[in-house]
């Protein structure tokens, strides 16, 4: 396929990129593709296409990749389509917002003329990318997801009234029962593979349904051997291609969709699976992975665990510690590397790239402070299958009745290193004449001292200073019973949030330095 000009200059004209040839990509230079990456995701629109005026300058153009330099990031991750239309010069898809002008959305108008900017002077959109990440010695990889396609009618699940749980209702999820369907993503992956790129990337987990209820188990098969199909597409673009897979958080719930990722990883179809779900951005530390790194491991194959940027919502951004927190967690049940998901804050503050510089340690990352915070339930995620134990509801008084809350530590609680662990716990409805009783590990924390905090009428929070007993390395278990309520109090309380901190001691924090004479 004859392509656009490949080469770029910094120079600006007018403020328009020009497509003189004198700043030649540089090739990496690698015979063998990494191993333990540390990726960055970026989905070509809030934080790029989206967010500059037209026409696009090279300073812009090659903004996500350059804003990346001097951290960790060693591979780029770009999505390179949403509803079907792609963010590149195509030749065999739809370029997004190739019907307009005129529009009735800025973003899109923005989006749209930023890439006719490119293509007005012969250069591909993603091409700029592709090089410049090079330049840059980063690897590339392309991101598609694979929800969508075609949009008749016909070749949509089409149930009537069917649950709107996940991205969307099952209408306007395509059928990849259909030939049709697979069809066109494999044209649009064809292509995308004929770009100099290090790998492609199936994104499975944007919409978890692709098949007719009542027809999964029939055509789980046939989505595995399209994998296949795709995988020996890929590989056969290129020596050292490699084909990775944004999937569900655990074996049974990819399983439940039509997703073999067992047979994918075992058949080496692809290299590496990714976690998660995209309706789900929260900072989750308690991912699962061991399932999937199990059988990624048997293989060859990697698991990666994807850093989200939030906590309890959509409102709250994680900290630096929270992330080490989600980070470190990953690593120890099996994670081999990690890719970082968009929405952090932008443009990236000194505090953001700090977070991708400590990534790319695991020293930085093991030795340094945590946040770990308990994931709270996101109810079109567990109406999937991948459900969470907060909130938790103690609807009376009961003695006799404990209820328990996993939690995951990576760090060595009783580490010499670490100076102070802290337990919070968020009670709804709790009073002070409450009689809470609380364990970790099964043994009570009644010894250890407790703060009792109030900033607002609804709840309480409680502060265990945890000295004598302390979590253990790994899955610990947080028990809570609620032996009494004061009289004339009716109903339960229930247990919000809960959150531990751990900080380490600062070897040299009493050396004062002497006064100079």
């Amino acid at each position: 396929m004859q392509r656009r000009q490949f080469l770029y200059t910094a120079a600006l004209t007018s403020g328009v990129a020009t497509a003189e040839a004198n700043d030649p990509a540089q090739p990496t230079g690698r015979t063998h593709p990494r191993r333990g990456r540390t990726m960055y995701f970026n989905d070509a629109r809030h934080y790029y296409l989206y967010a500059f005026e037209p026409p696009m300058t090279m300073e812009d153009a090659w903004r996500p990749i350059d804003e990346l330099a001097g951290t960790a990031i060693d591979t780029f991750i770009y999505g390179v389509e949403t509803g079907g239309e792609l963010f590149s010069d195509t030749r065999v898809g739809k370029r997004f917002s190739a019907d307009g002008p005129p529009f009735d959305s800025p973003i899109r108008w923005r989006a749209y003329y930023n890439m006719q900017s490119l293509i007005d002077q012969g250069l591909d959109p993603l091409q700029v990318l592709i090089d410049r990440s090079h330049q840059r010695g980063l690897d590339f990889i392309t991101s598609l997801r694979m929800g969508g396609g075609p949009r008749p009618a016909e070749y949509r699940i089409a149930v009537a009234g069917s649950a709107t749980a996940g991205r969307g209702p099952r209408e306007q999820c395509q059928d990849f029962g259909r030939r049709e369907v697979r069809d066109v993503r494999f044209a649009w992956l064809e292509e995308l593979a004929g770009y100099p790129v290090e790998g492609i990337e199936l994104d499975f987990a944007f919409t978890p349904y692709y098949f007719k209820p009542g027809e999964v188990r029939l055509n789980t098969p046939v989505m595995t051997d399209y994998v296949r199909r795709i995988s020996d597409m890929v590989r056969s673009k290129g020596s050292n291609r490699i084909v990775g897979a944004r999937v569900f958080p655990n074996l049974q719930m990819n399983l439940a969709f039509g997703l073999d990722v067992a047979t994918w990883l075992k058949d080496k179809l692809v290299d590496y699976v990714a976690p998660m779900y995209y309706g789900y951005f929260l900072l989750d530390a308690d991912l699962p992975v061991e399932s999937l790194a199990e059988v990624a491991h048997a293989a060859g194959g990697e698991v990666y665990g994807v850093l989200q940027p939030y906590v309890l919502n959509d409102e709250h951004h994680a900290t630096p510690a929270m992330v080490r927190a989600a980070a470190a967690n990953f690593m120890a049940r099996g994670a081999d590397g990690l890719i970082v998901a968009p929405w952090f804050y932008w443009p990236l503050r000194d505090q953001e790239k700090s977070i991708l510089t400590d990534l790319g340690s695991l020293q930085d990352v093991r030795e340094k402070d945590k946040h770990y915070v308990v994931p709270r339930r996101q109810d079109d995620v567990a109406a999937l299958g991948y459900d969470h134990p907060l909130p938790l509801p103690l609807p009376g008084a009961d003695p006799k009745t404990s209820h328990h809350i996993p939690l995951f530590v990576a760090d060595d609680p009783m580490s010499a290193r670490i100076g102070r662990v802290r337990l919070l716990i968020r009670v709804d409805n709790l009073v002070t004449d409450d009689r809470l009783e609380v364990t970790l590990n099964g043994v009570s924390l009644s010894d250890e001292l407790m703060r009792r905090t109030s900033h607002r009428y609804e709840f309480q929070w409680l502060e265990f200073e945890l000295v004598q007993q302390r979590p253990r390395q790994g899955h610990n278990k947080l028990g809570v019973s609620l032996m009494s309520r004061p009289p004339g109090l009716a109903g339960g309380v229930t247990i919000d949030q809960v959150e531990l901190l751990i900080e380490y001691a600062q070897p040299h924090a009493a050396y004062t330095r002497p006064e100079l004479l």
